[in-house]
């Protein structure tokens, strides 16, 4: 599945001046987005995508989030006109959350776990909203995101017909000069052995 490449960040709610939104662009570094104070309501980072595509899957990094949820929409449209794409998701427990344990649960939610309507179109921005409502005492948000479209088709080649026989791509063969004979002579030795 091609990796869609996000263009920039639009806005987001709040960052960490030590954790800012860009972090979630530099894919190859592990660093992270937080939101500015422990407790907040929720947290949210818009992206700008390069191009308008179908996302068929997605890949979540958390950062102390409990729940993350995440919408799509198009630049044509207003900015409050969003669909969501991937329903409100667990990443931590209450018990979890409380105790800090797991802080960075990653999860892959393939096309059968997102919105049925949402995959079938293509969007140019996406939204993540994060909330923690089980500790008011941390800051949270996202560890990665990681979009992906659908796999390419590839389509056959069709066969190039010589009359009516077809005729097959040439293959790598193994054979080698003298090769046939060489397990004829073993079974031979083996016979005079007996």
């Amino acid at each position: 599945m091609p990796k869609i490449k996000i263009s920039h960040i639009i806005s987001f709610s709040s960052e960490d001046p030590n954790f800012p939104a860009n972090n979630l662009l530099k894919s190859d570094s592990y660093r992270k987005w937080k939101c500015k104070e422990p407790g907040e309501k929720e947290a949210s980072v818009l992206f700008q995508l390069e191009k308008a595509v179908q996302i068929d899957s997605i890949d979540i990094g958390n950062e102390c989030s409990a729940f993350v949820e995440v919408l799509v929409g198009r630049s044509s449209q207003s900015s409050d006109e969003f669909k969501v794409l991937l329903m409100t998701s667990s990443f931590m427990s209450p018990m979890e959350a409380r105790n800090v344990v797991n802080p960075n649960r990653v999860r892959m939610f393939s096309s059968d776990k997102l919105d049925s309507s949402s995959v079938k179109e293509k969007w140019d921005r996406v939204k993540v909203v994060c909330t923690q409502p089980f500790n008011k005492h941390i800051q949270y948000g996202l560890s990665f995101l990681n979009l992906n479209s659908p796999p390419e088709k590839v389509e056959p080649k069709a066969p190039i017909m010589f009359g009516k026989f077809s005729l097959r791509d040439e293959e790598k063969d193994d054979i080698k000069a003298g090769s046939l004979f060489d397990g004829y002579k073993g079974k031979q030795e083996v016979g005079i052995l007996k």
